[in-house]
């Protein structure tokens, strides 16, 4: 009965959009970071100012452009950096997820393909990937964001995070498992199965996403703008897959543990530690 109704609700937000329906949306986004630093070497003032240095630096603003069947995702201009805390040397660089000025990621729900153009670490990389399919519960729970009513769907993944931490000058890489529930809010009165980011897949478009660690917030929605909506597919960068560019990154973050700690000899006691993944 639930899945007659969803699908009888979908059918008629369908039918009142023309074919050529398009539209673009802005997010807010804000992540929690974790870092780790020998308390003996950091003191709790300094850690606090570079937590809050890494959460500015995440806070970011994102234009979603669509129309029935494909999307791009950037990042808008953001003039004001984090500044650095005097007496400090931090230096903050975020990657990936079409960020910066050269990002830009195509979606297709159709073929189910992406293409992404983005720069990290000063080389701009075309990422060529699927659209992981995502297994939605999806509940009749709904909230008012803007003038849109949403409904909530769950998702549950293994996720795995690679901490990389350095203790008295030894590296160390290792794998750690959790499940990550990811719940999104998302709207039939746009009938697009579009989404921030590589969210997609629900009978409309996605309004806000939270993973516990990541939130992704619509502020601001124009549908059939009177400037026409252009999608554009990413051509520029060294073309790689998913696979390859996991891989790159993984190498680029080792490299920055290294970095690091490599400054420590044997013995003398210090600790660093990175998160990255899920």
């Amino acid at each position: 009965m639930k899945n007659t109704f969803y699908a009888f609700m979908i059918l008629l937000s369908i039918k009142s959009f023309a074919q050529d329906f398009t539209g673009s949306a802005i997010y807010k986004t804000d992540m929690k970071m974790e870092l780790k630093m020998d308390s003996t070497e950091t003191s709790a003032n300094q850690m606090d100012m570079i937590q809050e240095q890494l959460r500015f630096a995440m806070q970011k603003d994102f234009e979603l452009t669509f129309n029935k069947t494909e999307s791009n995702w950037r990042e808008l201009e953001k003039l004001d950096k984090p500044a650095v805390a005097s007496g400090m040397n931090v230096q903050i660089q975020i990657v990936g997820n079409g960020g910066g000025s050269d990002g830009l990621l195509y979606k297709n729900t159709k073929t189910k393909k992406s293409l992404e153009s983005t720069d990290a670490f000063g080389k701009l990389f075309l990422v060529a990937d699927e659209l992981e399919p995502v297994e939605w519960e999806m509940t009749s729970e709904t909230k008012q964001i803007g003038k849109y009513t949403c409904y909530k769907a769950i998702s549950k993944r293994e996720v795995t995070e690679t901490v990389f931490s350095d203790v008295n000058g030894e590296s160390e890489e290792k794998k750690e498992k959790r499940m990550q529930t990811t719940t999104v809010w998302y709207t039939p009165e746009i009938p697009v199965n579009h989404g921030p980011e590589r969210y997609w897949g629900l009978p409309g478009l996605i309004l806000e996403v939270s993973n516990g660690r990541r939130i992704m917030i619509c502020t601001q929605v124009v549908l059939n703008p009177e400037k026409p909506v252009t999608i554009e597919i990413p051509s520029k960068g060294k073309k790689v897959d998913g696979e390859e560019y996991e891989a790159i990154m993984k190498e680029h973050a080792e490299k920055m543990n290294k970095m690091y700690g490599g400054g420590k000899k044997k013995g003398q006691h210090s600790s660093f530690e990175i998160r990255i993944g899920g």
